[in-house]
């Protein structure tokens, strides 16, 4: 009995896409992409190519039924893919079956379409390809009514090109008609997989999704995933893979502020691996307090990254400065690093793979996200807040990375009874399940004057002082003074 042969797969190159497919696309098939005009599709297939013939030496055949070879490669000179000198080694061959300017003459549904197959195997084997892109089938069905033979021709095509060994990917066009669908499906139906791709419009720019909805005989991460175009291509954005049942807490083990008084009062530090929420009034001392977590760790040997939120990464390196820390000498150094994102059209994915691409690039052991108040204000549903914050804790434990999450709150030390954090908006995200430990820093007025007030809410798994501590904010950061005597 012939032993079933694994299925291998071919890593793209396109920046997150192979993690969405779980290493690549399977050697040997054929896959769709469909999606209306300016949605990305050609891009895709450019990218497909040229990371195949530049990073894995995989030579690559674009068949174009639309544009011109010489539009192709002016275009993607944008992105600084030089594609007349992969022309000039063979690496990369053009088969141009796109109409010439101005012919108008219309195409005879007798006309014969297995010469086109002949030219792509010549292609083929000129470019000793093992990667084909064509672009895009869908002229056919414009250019010949026969509709029944186009599709008979496209599956033949399919599978002469699988017998051939190619691993390529077919485009269609899909119009906007609200639902999903392709105006033919005949594509979907002969290839192995199915990619469709969607732009909409943003608050001030294009958001662009992607969507998996067929992979043969491999997983894949479902759902709608963000992505990109910028002048290096695409970056698709996953999900995030981390397993909720792991967290690398170690509680013999503390992560100092470097503040005297709230160590003492954490029992030594926050645990390693756990998430703690610094909640506070506007001006209390949130970001000050994070930045001196990441500076002690710096201290001591361990990589921060600072996700900034709120305020801009300039203002905060002066800030910085202005107590003593010199963060542009920690990012010359590449110790620590600013993670920044627009929080008009924030999509969650997008920001937690940024998160993760650094802290894995620097080996970070301490985050700190200022802050998480400015995402839920954000253009974004708060059930999309929750999720992202349930997947940014669950990677950062099963990590190990020790975090602080930042959170501004409305009212004062007196807030209403029965209220976590004073904020209804905290209480309905349910923060308080998603996080460790819960750090309060607040205004109380007495005999009119406004004093500062810190207090350990909660610190799961050890013990911590429950007392009320006046704190100053001074040169250097945080000092926490005597208790508070109401």
């Amino acid at each position: 009995m012939e032993k079933q042969r694994k299925v291998t797969k071919m890593a793209t190159g396109i920046k997150g896409f192979d993690a969405m497919l779980e290493g690549g696309i399977p050697r040997g098939r054929m896959l769709t992409i469909t999606g209306s005009a300016g949605s990305g599709k050609t891009v895709f297939l450019n990218e497909f190519l040229y990371r195949g013939i530049t990073e894995y030496g995989e030579n690559g055949v674009f068949v174009s039924f639309e544009e011109k070879p010489s539009s192709i490669i002016e275009n993607v000179g944008n992105f600084g893919w030089d594609y007349m000198k992969l022309q000039e080694n063979e690496s990369l061959v053009f088969v141009d079956l796109s109409q010439s300017e101005g012919d108008t003459e219309e195409v005879s549904d007798d006309y014969d379409l297995y010469p086109i197959l002949l030219r792509i195997q010549q292609a083929v084997k000129k470019a000793h390809a093992e990667r084909i892109v064509l672009d895009s089938l869908s002229s056919l069905f414009t250019q010949l009514s026969n509709e029944s033979r186009v599709r008979k021709f496209i599956y033949y095509l399919t599978m002469k090109l699988k017998e051939m060994g190619l691993t390529g990917i077919i485009s269609s066009e899909q119009q906007d008609t609200g639902n999903n669908c392709a105006s033919t499906k005949v594509e979907e139906y002969v290839t192995d997989g199915v990619i469709k791709l969607q732009i909409l419009p943003g608050e001030q720019q294009l958001i662009r999704k992607m969507l998996v909805t067929k992979m043969r005989g491999v997983g894949y991460r479902s759902g709608y995933v963000q992505f990109d175009i910028n002048e290096y291509g695409l970056r698709v954005f996953p999900k995030i893979a981390a397993d909720r049942g792991t967290a690398l807490t170690d509680f013999s083990e503390r992560k100092c502020f470097g503040i005297p008084g709230l160590d003492a009062a954490l029992d030594g530090g926050i645990p390693k691996g756990h998430i703690v929420l610094i909640s506070g009034t506007t001006g209390s001392g949130k970001t000050l307090s994070s930045l001196k977590f990441l500076e002690e760790g710096i201290r001591t040997g361990e990589r921060g990254v600072f996700v900034a939120l709120e305020e801009p990464i300039e203002q905060i390196r002066k800030t910085a400065e202005a107590h003593g820390w010199d963060l542009s000498r920690h990012e010359a150094d590449g110790v620590f690093h600013f993670v920044s994102s627009n929080l008009i059209d924030l999509f969650p994915d997008k920001l937690l793979n940024e998160i993760a691409e650094i802290v894995e690039k620097t080996g970070a052991q301490r985050v700190v996200v200022d802050s998480i108040s400015s995402i839920m204000s954000a253009s974004m549903e708060s059930e999309s807040v929750r999720q992202f914050l349930l997947q940014l804790a669950a990677y950062l434990k099963s990590r190990g990375i020790t975090s602080i999450l930042s959170y501004l709150m409305s009212a004062n030390f007196g807030a209403e009874k029965g209220q976590l954090l004073s904020a209804l908006e905290t209480n309905t995200m349910r923060l308080s399940s998603v996080v460790d430990g819960v750090i309060l820093m607040q205004y109380v007025e007495r005999e009119q004057q406004v004093e500062k007030l810190l207090n350990v809410l909660k610190m799961r798994g050890c013990s911590h002082s429950r007392d009320i501590f006046h704190y100053e904010i001074v040169k250097g950061g945080i000092k926490l003074g005597e208790r508070f005597h109401p």
